[in-house]
């Protein structure tokens, strides 16, 4: 701290003084002799007696007893000004508004003395000229905001999100970096928050996923008009795609063999336990193409037996999920099984997608089968309608995707024919459920 700022109250006020002197403005003028009080005639009623005395509007003088303080004139002080006495006492009111390089100041405090208001003015005004004295922030002020504000804010007001993209949301508010001021950010940091994903061992596809979900939650809150540099986001993303610092997920060739359902399959027969009809539901979404997660949405009610369609709500979309319903073909199987399913609910598939997926992934594990996915056989199904001779539009009509270029990594396919023609699982599940 430097010398200035260690004057100390004594010093200040010798200061103060001086300038007084010297003809400051708050010098003061001669006060001028008390007049004496005039004594009351013996005339007086007692009417007049009680009535209260004059006052001027900057002095007032004390209706009490004789011993109690009167008020003193204080029109003369700048900043300080006389109250209506209280109790009796006399109150003088001291306030003080002064801009400064760090902001306003308004400050007031109420004494009974004048001289201790005097003093308590000249100390406020020593400290402001001295620095001494921050300016307070206003009540209900708008602070800049930080990065994990306005991912909580995102997280609460904005559409509801996949359990998926909540916890990527989470791992940004509770992460330390984003404890920063947003208006701050610049490239540095984005490159210093995906090495932070790195450092824990992430793939640069996974990292790829927290950063787009952090990139959309800025500039999401730019375009509610929060303090966000919304070029430095783009720009950042930007620079890690074309760096590849990032990286998009690698299209998976990955399709299961006969053989290998067949074990999957034997292994949730020999499971008494298992309750999802996982056997069903895996047979279904190869002959549907349909993905998980859509399959156990799909309603008695959406579905329309004489043009063999069903609506897909809230079909996979990277913009418009919540409102993308479309309506699919169902191939002769992927009906068959529909029907044969038993009406206890309003869904077709009344399981959890999650608890389904576990289930398929247990029983493969449990045959020693690496790297098949419960996805993978929507792969196959999609891949089947190809080798099979169908047509891109039909084939668009029964995977929902609405664009030919989806369908790119479908057309290199080698074989030709339906090697499920004669899956004796398509009867086992047809066969199960008519005896439910």
């Amino acid at each position: 701290m430097s010398h200035t700022t260690q004057v100390s109250s004594k010093n200040i006020l010798q200061q103060i003084s001086r300038d007084r002197a010297a003809g400051s403005p708050f010098a003061f003028r001669a006060e001028l002799p008390a007049q004496p009080r005039p004594a009351e005639s013996s005339g007086t009623s007692k009417k007049d007696s009680l009535r209260k005395p004059k006052q001027t509007k900057r002095t007032q003088v004390s209706t009490k007893a004789d011993n109690l303080p009167t008020v003193e004139d204080c029109s003369d002080e700048p900043f300080i000004s006389a109250r209506a006495p209280k109790d009796g006492l006399p109150r003088y009111c001291a306030q003080i508004r002064r801009r400064t390089d760090g902001g306003p100041i308004n400050i007031s405090k109420t004494f009974t003395s004048l001289k201790d208001a005097k003093k308590w003015r000249d100390d406020t005004l020593a400290q402001i000229q001295l620095g001494l004295l921050a300016p307070k922030q206003e009540e209900g002020s708008k602070t800049a905001p930080r990065v994990c504000d306005l991912i909580q804010k995102r997280k609460d007001k904005g559409r509801s999100v996949e359990k998926t993209a909540t916890q990527n949301l989470e791992f940004w508010i509770n992460h330390p970096r984003c404890q920063e001021p947003a208006s701050t950010i610049d490239l540095k940091w984005f490159q210093n928050a995906a090495e932070d994903l790195f450092k824990l061992e992430m793939m640069p596809q996974t990292a790829a996923t927290y950063m787009t979900m952090l990139a959309s939650s800025l500039k999401w809150a730019a375009e509610r008009d929060e303090d966000v540099p919304y070029d430095v986001v783009v720009r950042a993303m930007k620079v890690l795609w074309h760096d590849e610092i990032l990286a998009r997920s690698e299209e998976r060739e990955r399709r299961p063999t006969l053989d290998e359902l067949d074990l999957i399959f034997d292994a949730v027969l020999a499971n008494k336990r298992q309750k999802i009809p996982v056997i069903t539901i895996s047979v279904f979404a190869i002959f549907s193409c349909r993905r998980l997660s859509e399959i156990c949405r799909l309603r008695w009610s959406d579905l329309n037996v004489t043009d063999r369609k069903i609506l897909v709500r809230e079909m996979k979309h990277p913009r418009k999920k919540k409102t993308n319903d479309v309506w699919v073909k169902l191939t002769p199987q992927a009906m068959k099984i529909i029907l044969s399913m038993p009406r206890t609910s309003d869904f077709i598939f009344p399981y959890n997608p999650r608890s389904v997926g576990t289930a398929f992934r247990r029983h493969r594990e449990r045959v020693k089968i690496d790297d098949l996915r419960f996805h993978d056989l929507r792969h196959e199904g999609i891949s089947r309608l190809f080798e099979k001779g169908k047509r891109d539009h039909f084939v668009m009509k029964t995977s929902g995707h609405q664009s030919r270029s989806c369908l790119d990594r479908y057309v290199n396919v080698e074989k030709k024919g339906d090697k499920f023609k004669n899956l004796h699982w398509l009867d086992w599940v047809l066969a199960y459920w008519a005896r439910t």
